[in-house]
């Protein structure tokens, strides 16, 4: 896996979307370099901050979607509870026509928060591939190691060298033949760390070579150490390696952060219970989900360059605080004047198609009494299963027949005409 490459993203319609990305990258850090603050750490950190708060309307409406889809799960669930077991074809298409129906009530469909996800997906990958080819659109990195590479790459058989190859596999260029192209050699300096600059410059005791790196270190240490951290080594190396124990805070962070963000969304919305609770199949999966997520970033965050784990900290900081601008906009929302809008666009589009519009009800009212009618149904079957559990406990405390037998079977209908006998003259 290549991090931190000068070769540009070519994947399909990611690598095109990236370019965008990587001029307000390499805009950033002309912008810091100005101001005397040429550092990757600040620049990723910034970068974060801007793309974040461009995607701040979709997140916006991404949410608007999840707070519908809460306030329309008592009507969706009543739907799958009326239909569960039926497999009949005629069965299945009045469900998926009744599921329509509900949407349609609440103006909006069920790929509605599709859409939003599509649209931030690429942007979201392409963002991940600037950050991780920074030197193929940072101009200034680029040039940086140019010097050196052109010293290297003026050494005759300096590609066949058997040991250049070993330190060019742990560092992103994995094939011996591509460190005949600059941008690879590039790709190969970038992601050395201190200790591996000095195998390096030792492989070939060039007086040149050692010159030119001499003259831009001081450069590369101001770019690459952000916080007495050098961003090219992962947290996992630069605390057992080089003793500096506050690496480990880059992927606690990380995946504290995240799981902050993922709480936050979720309170924002009104019926979390009904996702969260027993009756619900997504329940089980959320919460795995929400924990497995953070723990996944953690353990990546030790694996990968400290880069990345300023980029995945940031990231999820920045989603943090706008998830707190976001709730803080969805509770002044009015669900009704949101629905209304939604269905006057539907009933438009109705209207042109020669159908009928759609009639608009308080639909906070409706969720709230089937809302209020599941939990009475959960409540009833919990007393159910209790008086179910106390009548055992009885049977099984006042029987003496074998378990299992017929006799105890008898015993305990017998036993069950007799305690409801009891509880009824107790009554009176």
């Amino acid at each position: 896996m290549e991090f931190f490459t000068a070769t540009q993203s070519t994947w399909f319609l990611i690598g095109p979307i990236a370019k965008g990305l990587g001029f307000v990258m390499n805009g950033i850090y002309e912008a810091i370099n100005w101001i005397g603050l040429p550092n990757i750490g600040l620049a990723v950190i910034l970068f974060t901050i801007v793309i974040k708060a461009l995607l701040v309307p979709l997140s916006i409406k991404q949410q608007k979607t999840a707070k519908l889809q809460a306030i329309m799960q008592p009507e969706l669930q009543a739907v799958q509870a009326k239909y569960k077991g039926k497999t009949d074809n005629a069965s299945m298409m009045a469900q998926q026509t009744e599921t329509k129906e509900i949407y349609a009530k609440y103006g909006t469909s069920m790929t509605g928060g599709c859409l939003q996800l599509i649209i931030q997906m690429p942007i979201l990958l392409a963002l991940y591939q600037v950050i991780i080819k920074l030197p193929g659109y940072i101009n200034r990195l680029y040039t940086m190691f140019e010097g050196v590479a052109a010293k290297l790459m003026g050494i005759e058989g300096y590609a066949k060298n058997a040991e250049l190859i070993s330190l060019a596999a742990q560092n992103t260029v994995t094939k011996a033949e591509n460190l005949t192209d600059v941008k690879y050699v590039i790709d190969m300096m970038y992601n050395f760390s201190p200790a591996e600059w000095t195998t390096f410059l030792n492989i070939f005791n060039n007086p040149e070579l050692t010159e030119a790196y001499k003259y831009i270190q001081p450069a590369i240490r101001q770019t690459t150490f952000f916080l007495g951290i050098d961003l090219t080594m992962t947290p996992w190396e630069l605390i057992w390696k080089s003793g500096i124990w506050w690496a480990v805070f880059i992927p606690i962070l990380a995946g504290l952060f995240q799981w902050l963000s993922t709480r936050l969304s979720q309170a924002g919305n009104p019926q979390r219970s009904s996702t969260e609770d027993n009756t619900n199949p997504l329940g089980g999966s959320m919460k795995i989900m929400n924990v497995l997520f953070p723990v996944m970033s953690v353990v990546f965050c030790f694996m990968f360059n400290g880069g990345i784990g300023i980029y995945w900290v940031a990231s999820s900081l920045v989603q943090l605080i706008i998830q707190l601008l976001v709730n803080a906009y969805m509770n002044k929302v009015d669900i009704n004047a949101m629905v209304k809008k939604n269905v006057d666009k539907m009933n438009a589009k109705r209207i042109k198609k020669g159908q009928k519009p759609i009639k608009m009800k308080n639909v906070t009212v409706a969720a709230q009494n089937l809302e209020a009618q599941r939990k009475a149904e959960n409540a009833l079957k919990e007393s159910l299963k209790e008086e179910q559990q106390q009548a055992t406990d009885y049977y099984e405390s006042t029987s003496t027949a074998k378990k299992g037998s017929l006799a105890e079977k008898a015993g305990m209908v017998r036993q069950y005409e007799e305690r409801q006998k009891e509880l009824k003259s107790g009554k009176k």
